[in-house]
């Protein structure tokens, strides 16, 4: 026995039904309840194919699909939040200068890839006056490059 095939205002219908308003939010966002990809971001079947849930929310809402190469912005900062006055659609360009004003982007041990902790950072900081660059690359096991931006502020700013 198959599954049933939903007609399109059902799968709306069941669509908001996963939406609810977080009152605890600062913005009061709409959150998705439902299922969530890994990455935090709302899932829902749609015509058969999964997609993100706050892209799926702005195109019933304008009536349209989302034109190609471009995103679905949070105003919120909310992965969850399918809420119409907290979306926009915009580039990648539009989301990285989002995240640099609202300094959202990964540093110092947050960042994926960081091999060290702030207390390491201050030691490096404090040793180059006695050390070359390679000698600290070495001993922390990280490029001279690495220490470079270390001691010219251009990662780990204080």
């Amino acid at each position: 026995m198959g599954r049933k095939a939903y007609t399109e205002a059902e799968q709306i219908a069941n669509f908001h039904s996963y939406c609810k308003v977080n009152e605890k939010t600062e913005d009061n966002c709409l959150e998705w309840t439902a299922c969530l990809f890994s990455n935090g971001y709302g899932q829902f079947t749609w015509k058969g194919i999964t997609v993100r849930a706050h892209r799926l929310a702005y195109e019933l809402h304008h009536g349209r699909e989302i034109a190609e190469g471009m995103m679905i912005l949070h105003d919120c900062d909310n992965r969850k939040c399918c809420k119409i006055d907290h979306l926009r659609e915009g580039t990648h360009q539009d989301n990285m200068a989002d995240r640099n004003i609202k300094d959202r982007q990964a540093k110092g041990e947050s960042a994926g890839n960081s091999k060290l902790t702030p207390i390491q950072v201050a030691e490096i900081r404090e040793k180059i006056k006695n050390c070359s660059q390679t000698e600290l690359a070495t001993e922390y096991n990280v490029s001279n490059a690495t220490i470079s931006h270390i001691i010219n502020n251009k990662t780990w700013k204080p």
